[in-house]
């Protein structure tokens, strides 16, 4: 058994056609044939189920699609860790990323990278989205995973949509509107809001402020900013007001029986959601920002 065949294996799984599998390929249908069966001995049981009009998986098959694609995504890992170990890349990258997204998908990420470029050092940096831009503007930070801007374009770098997070009311279980099922923005009028900004940002510069006045209509009215989630979450707990936050923030308190936690709906019915980025700035000064951007392009893939 070796990685061709598998590759050929793979595609012939994907495809469950031998012919559009060998052009696929680049081989003839016949040695697509040949390979299959030498594959099929060597694992001792019959991968497909076909004849001459129907090709499809045998239980066994569907077992080791599975295996051999990450057979053939590990190799291939390994060859690109050895060649761009081999060819020396080597530097410092400083990345940012705003509160509460040091968990999940960011981590995965600067793994892969780091298992892909040893020899670079990672930096890391976390802050709220004003100053990671702010930060990235000072030339301190080079890349940083954040809030895509609500209002603000800044020009000056270039962006990177990653994901969107739905967005939920967090709130004290006490309060009338814990008893609703979802809320919109019109139900939120009268609360008093803490929002996740820092201490020295203007309120009606916020990026939770502007978004609840385009949406509902209103500007909310701010008892207290907090840039740390667990302090936030905290003071939404003893019933001093309730937040807008996205779902990755209060993943791990969602069992808290102090909290509560309801979706957030537009006037036309769709859940309200958060999008998320990469900035870096046009003028990109660190080479080593084009390799972190092409590892995640290839995962968007």
């Amino acid at each position: 058994m070796n990685l061709n065949q598998l590759e050929y294996f793979i595609s012939v799984a994907e495809t469950l056609n031998f012919t559009k599998a060998a052009s696929n390929c680049f081989i003839s249908q016949t040695a697509m044939t040949q390979q299959i069966k030498a594959l099929e001995r060597t694992v001792g049981v019959p991968l497909f189920v076909r004849d001459k009009h129907h090709v499809e998986l045998t239980s066994a098959g569907e077992v080791f699609l599975k295996e051999a694609k990450q057979i053939v995504d590990h190799s291939q890992k390994a060859l690109k860790l050895a060649r761009n170990t081999s060819t020396g890349i080597q530097g410092k990258i400083t990345i940012g990323f705003i509160c509460g997204y040091g968990q999940g998908r960011l981590v995965d990420i600067l793994k892969e990278f780091h298992n892909l470029y040893p020899n670079i050092q990672i930096a890391l940096i976390k802050g709220n989205m004003s100053v990671l831009f702010e930060k990235m503007e000072k030339g301190e930070c080079d890349i940083i995973f954040t809030i895509a801007p609500y209002r603000q374009s800044f020009d000056q770098f270039e962006h990177l949509f990653l994901t969107s997070y739905p967005l939920l009311a967090a709130l004290d279980p006490d309060n009338p509107l814990s008893q609703k099922n979802t809320l919109s923005y019109s139900d939120l009028q009268n609360e008093d809001f803490i929002i996740m900004q820092p201490y020295r940002r203007a309120k009606d510069e916020a990026e939770e402020s502007m978004l609840i006045y385009d949406r509902g209509g209103f500007f909310p009215n701010i008892v207290a900013m907090e840039g740390d989630p667990e302090i936030l979450l905290s003071m939404i707990s003893v019933g001093l007001g309730i937040s807008i936050l996205p779902e990755y923030i209060i993943r791990n308190y969602q069992k808290d029986s102090h909290l509560k936690f309801l979706p957030l709906f537009r006037e036309n019915g769709s859940v309200e959601t958060m999008d998320f980025e990469l900035s870096w700035p046009k003028q990109n000064k660190n080479p080593i920002i084009d390799h972190l951007l092409d590892l995640v392009k290839n995962n968007r893939k």
